[in-house]
């Protein structure tokens, strides 16, 4: 390879060389996407010497305002993904340097997260009570304890330690894309989480734990929530469970990863520390639950001041009397 290399041909070589080996199988497969949907698309043809830094800046400007409607978060994966393999190029000498060292990238803009009220999280909680499907416990399990939806289907019995009442979390139970070998179709797949935090033990409620126990009595499989048969679910078939459910409870849909955000709010409501629910949620770091969780922690900061307040008015007035 050299510089009259085609980057689409480089970018095949790379992602199956230097990366498939090194990464899990929905990183591999994501990549694999980026590029045979978006940067062969819009940049494949060109040379790896003809690719420049107004170049970058115009595939960046492209993905941007592509009819597609591609999000900013997705612009930036993309880019540094392909940032990634253009240092790997300029390493081995096929080109001079890597031409996306100074490329700007669109802003991300956090959405608000979507959270039940308190209100609505105890009509969920009460129609999966009544609901006859064991699986429903798997909505609650994540409203009690912020799992996500991957963790909470490859949670097994032997995770749970009743004793000192914690659970923890080893695997995550996905439904990936497999394109290996060309084939384009999807797997199972259980695998450790993605990053060290994402491994992590989690303190359980009273309330939580007598659940479990109950549901033990009764569970015919190694999974925590399993079908009737002692077969794992399918993330998807929970998913349809949990929209199911709100409609029975009579609660707006939102996506079931706004289990895991109410959990993290009602947390932050009463007043847990930041560090704290960060762990729980298996964050890479606190600054990412704050920024996520910045409307509670305000709605927290107007109840302290409140509280403030009040103890100095009560004070002001002892004083004077």
């Amino acid at each position: 390879m050299n510089e009259q290399t085609i980057l689409g041909d480089f970018l095949d070589w790379w992602v199956e060389t230097a990366i498939k080996v090194n990464v899990r199988l929905n990183t591999y497969t994501a990549y694999r996407g980026y590029i045979d949907n978006h940067i062969k698309r819009l940049l494949g043809g060109s040379r790896l010497g003809e690719i420049k830094p107004m170049t970058i800046q115009q595939f960046v400007h492209a993905l941007s305002t592509d009819e597609r409607g591609l999000a900013a978060k997705s612009v930036r994966v993309i880019a540094s993904m392909l940032s990634s393999a253009l240092e790997c190029a300029a390493d081995y000498g096929y080109i001079p340097k890597n031409p996306c060292v100074r490329m700007r990238l669109p802003k991300v803009i956090e959405k608000e997260v979507e959270v039940f009220t308190r209100d609505e999280q105890s009509k969920i909680e009460y129609a999966a009570e009544r609901s006859g499907d064991a699986r429903t416990l798997g909505i609650v399990i994540s409203l009690y304890t912020g799992l996500r939806l991957g963790e909470l289907c490859g949670l097994r019995w032997e995770n749970i330690d009743f004793e000192n009442k914690t659970m923890t979390i080893k695997k995550s139970l996905n439904r990936i894309e497999n394109k290996s070998g060309g084939k384009n179709k999807t797997v199972m797949l259980e695998q450790e989480p993605k990053t060290a935090n994402a491994k992590r033990i989690i303190p359980l409620m009273d309330i939580l734990c007598e659940m479990l126990k109950k549901a033990k009595t009764e569970s015919s499989g190694p999974h925590v929530i399993s079908m009737p048969d002692g077969r794992y679910v399918n993330p998807r078939t929970l998913q349809m469970i949990y929209a199911k459910l709100l409609k029975t409870a009579n609660v707006p849909y939102y996506k079931f990863h706004a289990t895991r955000h109410t959990f993290a709010t009602r947390a932050i409501e009463i007043g847990m520390d930041i560090k704290s629910v960060s762990e729980i949620l298996g964050h890479a770091n606190a600054t990412i639950t704050i920024n996520r969780y910045v409307h509670s922690l305000t709605e927290q900061k107007i109840k302290g001041m409140s509280m403030l307040n009040e103890y100095f008015r009560n004070k002001k007035a002892a004083t004077i009397f």
